[in-house]
């Protein structure tokens, strides 16, 4: 367990002071040079030792030493910080401050202590946490694992079941000075939690709750480039977050790529039992294997990343999704490489699966219906009229729930629908669309153009009519704010109530608790009209029959995407304009949603042929 205290413990270089330097800063405080230090408390050796060549650097070391130990003594005691506070700004230490300063540091610190604060020993962020549990001190530290028992970790953020059991571990090597610990039976993961992953221990959990055990963390791998490397990365995980983060800002990419290598990275270790920058051809070609079929425990319904029901497929893969995944870890080998991370590409000899071309490339096939797209928009203009009292009872709202205004919801619902269905935006698109880009048509009354940064980084010109402008004007009513303000950088739709979870009240509330206007996310966008279109689906009060109440149970925010393609093609819209409005590289993308009309084709000829 010792090797893996060095991701809790406090590597300070105060562990590294001696009592030379001690004294030696007690004299700096007193404004004694430090040229005249140097020579009463050091030799060349010592000074070249600490790296302290020059009185600079020497001054350097005196005032990291001071700053670290005044917040030691602070934890210690926190009395003190104002007179600490003020003697560092001031630079004027009395004698006994500077005692104080020194005497809790000025003895042996290979132990722990009963009375030393936790921030003496543990990493700075995991301190924090504790501290906000109560736990200042190593005594209320081992007081609590005393007192809860099992689980005593559970509460506490950033501490899961591997980082506790290597705390009580570590508390249990000094009993005879600190007391009795008891060490808990730590079975259950909670949600959340980092976890040490292993073949003796293959849970599956996410990219970000990964700990890796330093023979499968890649540090050492066979596959490793001995020259200079061109990132920081020491091992497996941080060079995943080093790819990861070229695609800041592209948040639709990142979570492709994160999807694929976290799977690749789970099976290496729990599965493979080697580190990723271990692997071999014939590696590559088993995990081909493994993602045509993954086992029933990799597979389960789709759910928050940190929930214990997280898994990281929700079915078998398709041919395509297969080929896709090989494709984007080829792609990631050919970057390590190209960092100098790995000395060669394992995947560079692996085919990808053969995938059967498809008729129709696009699932325009999800597209609604002309007539049921404009029944929706009659539903929602409906439900966005309905008074709040009438809906929370249709929908019998309890609790928080209670005091939510749900027509104000549907009014939101139906701005980002039209936005979706009468102008081809995508999902992501319109979660990061903002007003300054939007603006009237001057020569056409009643439309219009908003610019638009879509694939491939590229801008386009997209279109909207008057009714989902007057949609959004609503919306933006609701939200208390002015529209007509037209050069703001402010999100065209936005949530008007906030989930209780520290994330979201983070990104959306201010310091007073207001919302502040901030956008959607590509998920949150995802799951408010999933909701509300699942919503209305069940609702058996509605002008809806059994085939489109399914269709809308099935409907993602893309189909809107494709019901707009298809009924633009239906209306002749020439189709090099469609190409340019909905962002395609080629016409024979666009060309796809001619297709739309084979069934009303079939319909017409089989009439005419059975006369």
């Amino acid at each position: 367990m010792a090797q893996n205290l060095d991701f809790l413990l406090q590597r300070n270089s105060e562990l590294a002071y001696t009592r030379a330097d001690f004294t030696a800063l007690r004299a700096w405080l007193n404004k004694l040079p430090v040229s005249q230090i140097s020579s009463l408390y050091y030799d060349e050796d010592s000074l070249e030792a600490l790296g302290c060549h020059t009185s600079a650097a020497l001054q350097r070391r005196f005032e990291r030493m001071r700053d670290y130990l005044a917040d030691r003594a602070i934890d210690i005691n926190p009395h003190v910080a104002d007179a600490l506070r003020r003697a560092r700004l001031s630079g004027s230490w009395s004698k006994a401050l500077s005692d104080f300063l020194v005497q809790a540091a000025d003895q042996d610190r290979s132990r722990p202590k009963i009375s030393d604060p936790v921030s003496a020993w543990f990493k700075t962020t995991l301190a924090a946490e504790l501290k906000a549990e109560g736990v200042n001190t190593i005594k209320d530290l081992a007081g609590l694992i005393r007192q809860r028992g099992d689980g005593w970790y559970r509460p506490i953020r950033r501490l899961g079941k591997h980082k506790a059991a290597v705390i009580v571990s570590w508390l249990r090597k000094f009993e005879d000075t600190l007391g009795p610990v008891s060490m808990p039976a730590m079975d259950v993961i909670p949600a959340g939690q980092l976890v040490l992953i292993s073949p003796d221990n293959p849970v599956i959990v996410p990219l970000e709750r990964i700990i890796l055990p330093r023979d499968l963390d890649g540090a050492q791998g066979f596959n490793r480039n001995p020259t200079y490397p061109l990132v920081s990365a020491r091992n497996d995980l941080e060079a995943i977050d080093a790819y990861l983060y070229r695609f800041r800002g592209k948040e639709k990419t990142e979570r492709a790529y994160r999807k694929e290598l976290e799977r690749y990275l789970l099976w290496c270790v729990t599965v493979r039992a080697k580190p990723m920058s271990s692997v071999q051809q014939e590696d590559c070609e088993a995990y081909k294997d493994f993602i045509a079929n993954p086992p029933e425990e990799w597979i389960g319904e789709r759910a928050k990343r940190m929930s214990e029901d997280w898994k990281p497929f929700a079915g078998i893969p398709s041919a395509s999704s297969q080929r896709y995944a090989i494709q984007a870890i080829r792609t990631f080998f050919a970057w390590l490489v190209d960092v100098r991370y790995l000395a060669g590409n394992p995947w560079m000899t692996v085919a990808d699966p053969t995938v059967a071309t498809a008729i129709t490339p696009l699932q325009i096939d999800k597209a609604l219906p002309k007539a049921l797209w404009n029944k929706l928009v009659v539903i929602l203009d409906f439900l966005s009229a309905e008074p709040d009292a009438v809906l929370q009872e249709k929908y019998k709202l309890r609790g928080a729930a209670a005091y939510l205004s749900m027509s104000a919801q549907y009014r939101l619902v139906r701005a980002a629908l039209l936005l979706l269905g009468e102008s081809g935006l995508r999902r992501e698109e319109l979660a990061y669309a903002t007003r300054n880009k939007l603006k009237p048509v001057p020569e056409m009354p009643g439309l219009w153009e908003m610019d638009v940064l879509g694939k491939r980084a590229k801008w386009r010109t997209v279109f909207l009519p008057a009714r989902a402008i007057e949609a959004l004007k609503v919306h933006w009513n609701d939200r208390g704010q002015d529209f007509s303000y037209e050069l703001a950088e402010i999100p065209l739709i936005s949530p008007l109530s906030i989930p209780a979870t520290k994330d979201a009240q983070k990104k959306h509330l201010d310091n007073q608790g207001e919302i502040q206007g901030n956008g959607f996310s590509q998920d949150g966008l995802y799951r408010l009209i999933k909701s509300a279109l699942r919503r209305i689906a069940d609702d058996d009060l509605l002008d809806l029959d059994d085939t489109e109440r399914d269709i809308l149970r099935r409907a993602s925010p893309h189909a809107f995407r494709h019901t707009f393609g298809t009924q633009a093609a239906a209306g002749q819209v020439p189709l090099d304009v469609l190409q340019r409005v909905l962002g395609h590289a080629s016409l024979t993308t666009t060309t796809i949603y001619v297709q739309a009309e084979k069934q009303r084709s079939i319909k017409e000829l089989g009439s005419y042929f059975s006369l």
